[in-house]
């Protein structure tokens, strides 16, 4: 599915999109959940980590960075803590 901004989506049974993003150059496709993913990053072994930002604005990055950097999940119903473990 694609909407008039040229962004694309997969639709899934609940009627939930999740974001596709195409990198030309590596011929990589992207799919982002249609939540806001939440992970405390000392649940697992890491010395670094990376954060996508797709269309929030500065304070919900400001709000995710601050919360990341203090090992916080985000809480609220824009946020999905996800499934980690499920096998596609």
């Amino acid at each position: 599915m694609c909407n008039s901004n040229n962004k694309y989506y997969l639709k899934d049974r609940l009627n939930m999109n999740f974001r596709v993003l195409f990198d030309n150059i590596q011929t990589v496709s992207t799919i982002y959940n249609s939540k806001i993913l939440s992970i405390c990053y000392n649940e697992f072994n890491v010395n670094n980590l990376r954060i996508d930002i797709l269309d929030e604005n500065v304070d919900d990055i400001n709000y995710i960075v601050s919360q990341t950097l203090n090992n916080k999940r985000l809480e609220g119903k824009i946020y999905t803590n996800g499934n980690l473990n499920r096998q596609i």
